[in-house]
């Protein structure tokens, strides 16, 4: 039933290691009372990493922890804030650096305000990297704010008013994937910017996005969206990419370079300046957009160009994210049959083909089912 299933596998397994690695003296830990600052977490950390991994929690309301530099990860180890707790870098600081022994998870954290200092990024993965309901905003690097070249998991976090500042390297305004796996699934990304490439994402990888939300991003030259580079195969599915700015590809852009595929299905790709899709796309069918920029790759089954597709702006619709609802007449509702559905969620959660629907009922393109169930108890996963 879950939808999510293909992330959980990935995820569980990354946290099976996690608990079942020879660390005898591993240990979780907890950020105040008392010590709900930069020096607390510092302390704590440096425990929980020095013991060869655990979680980290909060007792601390509703706090912001100022970043005096940024941490250095080297073991399994798990950082969550419960919704409550803001690190902010204070526009002089980065987060963290997660080396190729780690396991780093951040969950239900907001990462603000960090820059790039002492070579390292905001945030910067070598290892194993998850963001779990994260939100990362306004933060700026040389480079992506988020830099990977490790495997990278985000999951129903938000990326906005990020910016990648070089205009020579400046790629991925939220999310420069280097190296390894990236797998993104119900995420938001609005209002980033590369001063070179690929305004939300630049992926020189694997890459695997899934209902998920590109919005008034920006690459200043290619890919005002997502940018694809080097080798692997890529795909998009059920994405809603809108609004987005590029001189060219200001959708979605692969260059093909490398022997790179990159495959979008039932997605919305409509109103980016200077066209929707650009370089060496493939379909993967029931793809919709508003010009005829597409027409040479949306020629697969259910695949329509030239469409109005008009859509509500970018608001709370509920879940966990910002999304963008097709608004009423938008063919992107009902067009996909039941049968190739295949996703059960929404970016919300939302149930796509609730099992109270008859089976000659369809789905939606793009990220939101529009008359989608509320059925989050599974979306969740109980946590």
């Amino acid at each position: 039933m879950h939808r999510h299933l293909g992330w959980m596998i990935r995820v569980i397994s990354l946290l099976f290691v996690m608990v079942s690695a020879p660390h005898a003296s591993a240990t979780n830990g907890v950020v105040g009372p008392g010590n709900c600052n930069y020096a607390g977490l510092s302390s704590v950390l440096a425990t929980v990493d020095g013991s060869g991994g655990g979680t980290i929690t909060f007792n601390c309301g509703s706090a912001t922890i100022t970043f005096d530099g940024y941490k250095q990860v080297a073991n399994a180890v798990v950082i969550d804030g419960g919704g409550t707790i803001t690190f902010d870098g204070n526009n002089a600081s980065g987060f963290f650096q997660s080396f190729f022994s780690a396991t780093l998870v951040l969950k239900r954290l907001t990462l603000q305000h960090g820059v790039y200092t002492g070579g390292v990024r905001a945030l910067e993965n070598i290892g194993t990297l998850v963001l779990d309901h994260v939100k990362v905003i306004n933060n700026v690097s040389t480079r992506g704010p988020v830099l990977s070249s490790g495997n990278l998991f985000v999951r129903s976090s938000t990326f906005s008013g990020n910016s990648a500042s070089s205009g020579t390297d400046g790629d991925g305004g939220a999310i420069e994937n280097s190296f390894g796996d990236l797998d993104v699934d119900s995420s938001t990304f609005n209002g980033n910017t590369a001063a070179h490439h690929g305004g939300a994402i630049y992926s020189g990888s694997t890459m695997a996005i899934t209902n998920s939300t590109f919005n008034a991003n920006t690459g200043t030259n290619g890919g005002g969206a997502i940018y694809q580079d080097g080798n692997g195969n890529s795909t998009i599915a059920y994405a809603t990419i809108v609004g987005n700015t590029a001189s060219f590809g200001a959708g979605v852009y692969n260059d093909g370079g490398g022997n790179a595929t990159l495959t979008i299905a039932r997605s919305i790709v409509s109103g980016n300046t200077t066209g929707n899709c650009d370089g060496v796309l493939q379909t993967g069918g029931y793809n919709l957009s508003n010009g005829t920029g597409c027409g040479s790759v949306f020629v697969g089954t259910g695949d329509l160009i030239n469409q109005t597709l008009n859509m509500g702006a970018l608001a709370n619709n509920g879940g966990p994210t910002l999304t963008m609802l097709p608004q009423a007449g938008n063919p992107a509702i009902d067009h996909i049959p039941h049968a190739s559905c295949v996703q059960h969620y929404d970016q919300r959660g939302y149930a796509r083909t609730p099992a109270t629907l008859p089976a000659s009922s369809n789905c939606d393109s793009g990220a939101v089912e529009v008359n989608g169930a509320n059925d989050r108890i599974f979306y969740y996963d109980f946590d």
